[in-house]
């Protein structure tokens, strides 16, 4: 994607997992990358890993003068905002019953909220210089729903109405908005419940196992779809979902069946 080289690229939640694949995807085709995060150690030594095409920025996605620093910031030592992808994310698991108030606020403001406040923040830049790509990293689980997920899935369903209305509002000032929809990312998100998880080991492999493609996606085939999506190879495309889940969405693969 020959298209993506010295592009300024930036990427919430880089820290770690999905975030900092896609950074380092983005610097291998040539981007300099913008990283922001909370957690400062891990992101400046990402940072540092990838090298001089990448650069740390403080940010918390709530915070709408920390979107303005943020912006300001990449816009000063780049020229430019060529691609945002709005990826910082935080999962509760947790029936409905065992969801507070408080815990669904807090998913809802950095899932679906800190994408929000992010489009805000680039829009300006963006129009002014003729154009630009956004891409949210939603989940599977925008697109069908689950049990023991409800906060989650909220704030990912949100992500999508955003993106859909986004793409359409921005597209006549050359702003296309898409998002990627996975089946997989950064696995440090369950730790938290790891404990409980390990209960249904049986049934977890059921769930990722019965797809037209089995398994999780990586996070290279996360941060590869992310690129298609911020480079000119979908140059006519926006308000879409990229699924990247092996078929999760479609539909469920019943052993036996294919020998019918």
């Amino acid at each position: 994607m020959k298209d993506l080289a010295d592009k300024a690229v930036l990427i919430t939640g880089a820290a770690r997992g999905t975030g900092a694949a896609i950074a380092r995807r983005f610097a291998e085709a040539g981007s300099h990358v913008f990283l922001g995060d909370i957690r400062h150690d891990e992101a400046e030594a990402v940072a540092r890993d990838i090298g001089e095409r990448a650069q740390f920025i403080p940010i918390d996605v709530t915070d709408e003068d920390a979107w303005t620093r943020f912006v300001s910031a990449a816009v000063e030592r780049a020229g430019r905002v060529d691609v945002l992808v709005n990826n910082a994310a935080v999962l509760h698991l947790g029936t409905i019953a065992n969801t507070s108030a408080d815990t669904m606020r807090r998913v809802f403001e950095v899932n679906t909220l800190g994408p929000f406040l992010g489009i805000r923040a680039v829009t300006s830049a963006m129009k002014a210089q003729g154009g630009g790509s956004i891409v949210n990293v939603g989940s599977v689980d925008g697109l069908i729903g689950m049990n023991g997920v409800s906060a989650y899935c909220t704030s990912k369903w949100g992500l999508r109405g955003l993106t859909k209305s986004a793409g359409t509002e921005l597209g006549r000032d050359g702003i296309r908005v898409n998002q990627v929809c996975p089946a997989g990312g950064n696995v440090e998100m369950y730790g938290p419940w790891m404990k409980q998880l390990v209960g249904f080991l049986d049934e977890t492999k059921v769930y990722t196992e019965n797809r037209g493609l089995p398994g999780e996606a990586s996070l290279e085939a996360i941060a590869d779809a992310v690129l298609f999506l911020a480079s000119d190879a979908s140059r006519n495309t926006t308000a879409s979902d990229l699924p990247v889940d092996g078929g999760a969405h479609a539909g469920t693969f019943i052993p036996g069946f294919n020998t019918l």
